[in-house]
């Protein structure tokens, strides 16, 4: 990949270069009704120049402004990307499924001047338009919305030549953080950040033009940003999105999918049903009892189809168990770890079959990391340097200078350390560990791993618990209620009963200082958990929620 100056000369370039094929497609579900449409890149390079057009003609968008996105993956989202980078704007990416409130918040502090959004979410949009006193046009596509300008009746027929002059400094995307510990960050990355990253991703997944790289993740996150509209992009790859996980093998046969981008949550559940369909019958059953590589290509033929290459994982950790027994039945699977303020790859592994399962990999080429004692000697932080790492927070220079220190040094906030071959392990975060009267410290997420993997427990949340003014170990669980009404265990007191002696017996391969040690420490809840896009527990809503309830029982 060569060395472009910005976002808009990667996209100018490579949709020349590879003008008559195909950017994207998008796999719908059955009663979804979105606008889909497949697009070639010559279609998309038309449709960004005239959309780049009607911003600086209608809008009165200048380099500098912040031009909001609030949709799925799809052609226009990409369209409005693109054309405001053509401009010389600032793209502010807003989760699909923020609340109105989450919406508001970000387009008031990003001082959006623009924002472009998905049909199906204006009004979520427009009942804050009022408030906004930054906010000067909504715009809706993939439908008409009363009151509000659609994209086909503005359009420019003209296209935007006079591009400003862009630095690869400048900043490029303004990306709110998904706030697993609270309201999240504005976080600037610049051309340089993600075209660093990009050239470093594509290198080590060895991305081609003959790539389809298939993907569940959303563009308002940087993770599907950047490795999802980015690096396909740079490389004349196609992408699909889908939404319809449980058809993702059809989805990827039909579309001849090379490269499934996803999260811990998918890769759990493909692992979970592809053992299903193994134990339905006497002899897969018996020739995976044999040997799991017997089954190999059948697995791979009936989930991917041959030409499929590997799974990437990012977002979350993996659990080594599904990559290992993902492998074994000949899917490949390589696991990234990275955060949104470093644009966001950070390590990849760099065979899909094998490397060791529990390692995120090895730091990028334009990577370094080393590792910090913390004021407690036993938690090593992870601390990262180079040409990704973020510019800093918006408007916030006190958060920027707590985690950037002024030689470049990035704090992740996570707990982690080296293999003997420079492979990077995470324990947590650093902000989360248990610490026990024992002195011993609790990773929630290690804990979280081992629960997960316990039938009848659908989603877990470990946390530092207090008894006797002791911490302890402690769980908020999400049932899996459909086996247990199956089961035949329905009642609120037995459920729990029911799946704490299931913890009791299936935590044996935890230390125990680890271990819960009572029914009283685990917690059921009715409904699932609140989650970031990359399918994160939001943790700090069931803080606020506790701290809430103790000042009331007070």
């Amino acid at each position: 990949m060569k060395e472009y100056e910005s976002l808009d000369s990667l996209f100018t370039e490579t949709t020349s270069e590879f003008s008559n094929s195909e950017f994207k497609t998008s796999a719908p579900t059955p009663d979804d009704g979105y606008d889909y449409k497949n697009v070639k890149f010559d279609e998309l390079a038309s449709l960004v120049g005239r959309l780049a057009q009607t911003m600086v003609d209608k809008y009165g968008i200048e380099k500098g402004d912040k031009v909001a996105i609030v949709g799925r993956p799809h052609p226009k989202w990409a369209a409005a990307f693109f054309a405001a980078q053509r401009v010389g704007a600032v793209v502010v990416p807003i989760a699909y499924n923020f609340t109105s409130e989450e919406i508001r918040r970000v387009l008031h502090e990003s001082e959006s001047k623009l924002a472009i959004v998905q049909s199906d979410k204006h009004s979520v949009v427009s009942e804050k338009f009022n408030s906004l006193s930054y906010l000067e046009n909504l715009v809706v596509y993939g439908g008409e919305e009363e009151g509000f300008k659609s994209w086909d009746s503005f359009l420019s027929r003209e296209e935007f030549t006079d591009r400003p002059p862009q630095d690869p400094d400048e900043v490029a995307v303004l990306m709110y953080t998904s706030g697993t510990t609270g309201h999240g960050k504005g976080v600037m990355l610049t051309h340089k950040n993600l075209l660093v990253n990009v050239h470093d991703i594509a290198e080590t997944l060895e991305v081609t033009p003959d790539d389809c790289m298939v993907s569940i993740l959303p563009w308002d996150h940087i993770y599907g940003l950047t490795t999802t509209l980015l690096v396909p992009l740079a490389f004349g790859a196609s992408m699909v999105y889908t939404v319809d996980y449980r058809n993702l093998p059809s989805v990827l046969m039909d579309n001849e999918g090379t490269i499934l981008l996803g999260v811990p949550k998918l890769l759990n559940a493909l692992y979970e049903e592809t053992l299903e369909k193994i134990k339905s019958t006497w002899w897969t059953r018996w020739l995976y009892k044999l040997s799991p590589s017997l089954l190999k290509s059948k697995v791979k033929s009936k989930l991917a189809g041959d030409q499929f290459r590997f799974i990437t994982s990012g977002g979350a950790p993996l659990n080594p168990e599904t990559a290992k027994g993902l492998k074994a039945l000949g899917i490949g699977v390589m696991e990234g770890y990275g955060l949104t303020e470093t644009s966001p790859v950070l390590t990849f592994t760099r065979d899909p079959f094998t490397d060791k399962e529990g390692s995120v990999g090895l730091p990028l080429p334009s990577v370094d990391i080393k590792l910090r004692e913390t004021d407690d000697k036993e938690i090593n932080e992870v601390l990262v340097k180079g040409p990704n790492v973020m510019k800093g927070y918006y408007k916030n220079e006190e958060k920027t200078r707590e985690v950037l220190e002024e030689d470049g040094w990035f704090h992740t906030g996570d707990s982690g350390w080296l293999d003997e071959d420079g492979g990077l392990h995470l324990n947590g975060r650093t902000k989360n560990v248990i610490v026990l009267e024992s002195g011993n410290n609790v990773y929630p997420e290690e804990v979280e791993h081992e629960l997960g993997r316990i039938s009848f427990i659908e989603e877990v949340m470990v946390k530092e618990g207090r008894r006797n003014g002791r911490a302890v170990v402690s769980a908020v669980i999400y049932p899996d209620y459909e086996a247990l009404e199956e089961k035949g265990i329905e009642e609120e007191g037995y459920i729990k009963t029911f799946l704490w002696e299931k913890i009791k017996s299936e935590s044996k391969s935890l230390a125990p200082y680890m271990r819960i040690k009572s029914k009283k420490d685990i917690e059921i809840i009715e409904e699932p958990f609140e989650k970031t896009p990359t399918q994160k527990v939001k943790r700090y809503l069931y803080k606020e929620r506790e701290e809430e309830e103790e000042v009331n029982s007070g």
